[in-house]
Parts: structure tokens; C-alpha cells; sequence
């Protein structure tokens, strides 16, 4: 994990340098799915400023619940191992805390950086529920990859590519790191 951490900031670092004109293009099978996984967490902020406003907890297990099955369902209908799809969006979920806690934790140690005003939690919630079929689309679509030695250095690539390209900070690419787990066989 450190290893990969100390990878992900190396390259991330050194696609400021001179000698790299600009990020590349989208390449192999992986871009779609980090891309879209970055669609996800781009929901994190939101739901931590609701939770940080509303001083409601990050953890909703029912929700997660719903979230995980529903996937695992859609994923099945498009002939995926819905284990495999559930472990991916259980990994969603786990990387959308960790920028949550993260947040929350600035927000507290630092109250004039918190929000004031709620974000709309259902159209989060919209975003959520259309984001899972692309995610599950765009996994059908790197599956064969999944078993392929070189899954881990390509799923690493197309991330680094993605937040370069978002300009994520630390957090949110940590965030990202936590998502692409299971991505990999």
C-alpha cells in the first residue's frame, strides 16, 4: 500500500515536470472506469457538508446496503460476478468516507472553512444512482483486463491520468486509491 502510495505521488509529481507536455490520452480499459469512479467521489464533499450540517454520521448502513445490492443486481444482469461488482462499490462507498472523515475533520479543526449552506441530498442521491450503472458498464467493459498481469500498473495509470487531470488533492486522491482496490483480480 505504502509502495503504491509512494508510486501514485511520484508520477503525480512528475507529470508537472518539464519534460511532460500534458497528460495522456485515454488508454486500454481502465480510464472509463477511474473516470467514473472519480464521478462518484465527486459526490463526497457534498455528502460531508449534509452530514456536517445536519451533524449526522457518516456511516448509514441501510443506505450502503441498498447501494451494494442494487449494484450487485445490475451487475448480474450484464453477466458480471455480482460479488466482484459489490466489492468494487462497497469500495465506492469506503472511499467516499474517507474523503467524508476527512472533510469533517478539517471542517471541525477549522470551523471558518466549514459550509453554511446544505447541499441538495437528493440530487446527491441522483447522482449516486446514476453513477453505479455506468460504473457497472464501464467494469463489463474492463473485464477481461481484471486477470491481466499488468491490471495494478494500468489501474495506477489511468488514476494518476484522472487526478492530474481533476487536479485532486491529497485527500481526494487518497480517496481514489481506496476506490480502485478491487478492481484487480
Amino acid at each position: 500500500m505504502t509502495r503504491r502510495l509512494v508510486l501514485l505521488a511520484l508520477v503525480a509529481f512528475c507529470a508537472g515536470c518539464g519534460t511532460i507536455a500534458a497528460p495522456q490520452a485515454a488508454t486500454g480499459p481502465w480510464e472509463p472506469v477511474v473516470t467514473v469512479v472519480a464521478d462518484r467521489l465527486a459526490t463526497a464533499d457534498a455528502v460531508a457538508a449534509s452530514k456536517y450540517l445536519s451533524k449526522s454520521g457518516v456511516e448509514d448502513p441501510a443506505r450502503e446496503r441498498v447501494v451494494v445490492d442494487a449494484a450487485g443486481a445490475v451487475g448480474a444482469s450484464r453477466r458480471l460476478d455480482p460479488v466482484e461488482v459489490t466489492a468494487v462499490v462497497g469500495d465506492q462507498i469506503a472511499a467516499n468516507k474517507v474523503v467524508q472523515y476527512g472533510l469533517l475533520e478539517s471542517w471541525t479543526d477549522r470551523p471558518a472553512t466549514a459550509p453554511t449552506v446544505p447541499p441538495d441530498l437528493a440530487g446527491i442521491r441522483t447522482t449516486l444512482d446514476a453513477v453505479t450503472p455506468r460504473l457497472v458498464d464501464a467494469l463489463a467493459s474492463a473485464q477481461p483486463a481484471r486477470t491481466d498481469p499488468t491490471c495494478r500498473a494500468a489501474v495506477t495509470a489511468a488514476a494518476v491520468r484522472v487526478a492530474a487531470a481533476r487536479t485532486l488533492d491529497t485527500l481526494h486522491r487518497r480517496g481514489l486509491e481506496r476506490a480502485l482496490r478491487s478492481l484487480c483480480a
